[in-house]
């Protein structure tokens, strides 16, 4: 009889424990959550992802939906573009609506292509399914983004011209040719400057370092000219060549960099303007 008496008061310690434990956990959820919007609030916003995350690790599977996206949105204003992709992939693991679906992975694409992952944005981008025409343009434009970040620009362009109305489709054409995306030419740049130091430069537009360049390459000839004549031949080239080979390498290989950084620049340019085309079409409508 004792026994029992003492088992039914033993088990109903451990019950008053575990409500009182059940109890305090759902106050510190509450408190933490609390704790979190407050953050975000007030713009703290480190503080209020490192809460969220904390709400993530200890929430039951049915509450930790919105809190993954409210992860991934606090992630994206820190420009912690890797942990918004990931936090919208495993909310994309918890739902079984196919338009949320669709949505979480065109925001998880999105944080790709911010980071210039372009080949696994477009992974994404070609699993969505959606007959919505106004979502659908979105997808195209994302994915003509992404083409014309891989500069797969056949591809891109077909995307683009998805996204336009067909009196625009002969600018977007425009903006695609070739003089526009493949000018200036490194190639050439480093061949004009290996003929003429300094040639290279001016194809790609940059005339003061090509002036900079050529004047050096000139001064040092002629002295090596003026010590050949002067000292003899041997003095020139033990002096003077080491230095004009070292300038007229670095030359060369500047044009071919310049010429980099010049497409790349032009190629900027024509997106901003593809942006403004499809920007101005859906304005109109």
């Amino acid at each position: 009889m004792k026994q029992r008496i003492r088992y039914i008061i033993f088990c109903t310690i451990i019950l008053i424990n575990l409500l009182a434990i059940s109890q305090n956990n759902a106050q510190t959820y509450k408190e933490t959550l609390q704790f979190a919007e407050k953050q975000f609030s007030e713009g703290n916003y480190d503080l209020a992802l490192k809460a969220y995350q904390r709400l993530i690790f200890f929430s039951e599977a049915t509450e930790i939906f919105p809190l993954y996206l409210k992860a991934a949105e606090i992630a994206i204003i820190g420009n912690n573009l890797e942990l918004a992709q990931t936090n919208f992939g495993l909310a994309y693991n918890l739902t079984d609506n196919d338009s949320l679906k669709n949505e979480l992975l065109l925001k998880k694409a999105f944080c790709q292509m911010r980071s210039k992952n372009y080949h696994y944005a477009t992974i994404d981008l070609l699993s969505i399914n959606d007959q919505n025409k106004i979502f659908e343009k979105r997808l195209n434009f994302y994915l003509g983004t992404c083409y014309f970040g891989m500069e797969d620009f056949d591809q891109s362009k077909q995307h683009f011209g998805l996204c336009v109305s067909p009196e625009s489709k002969l600018k977007l054409e425009k903006l695609f040719s070739k003089k526009n995306l493949y000018s200036p030419s490194p190639k050439k740049a480093r061949i004009l400057s290996l003929i003429i130091p300094g040639f290279g430069q001016f194809y790609s537009g940059y005339f003061k370092d090509g002036v900079n360049s050529f004047l050096l390459s000139a001064s040092l000839i002629a002295i090596g000219i003026n010590s050949a004549l002067v000292y003899d031949p041997l003095y020139a080239i033990v002096s003077v060549l080491p230095w004009y080979q070292r300038y007229f390498t670095g030359g060369y290989t500047r044009a071919e960099a310049m010429a980099v950084q010049k497409r790349q620049n032009n190629r900027n340019e024509i997106y901003n303007k593809i942006i403004v085309l499809i920007e101005n079409d859906f304005s109109d409508k």
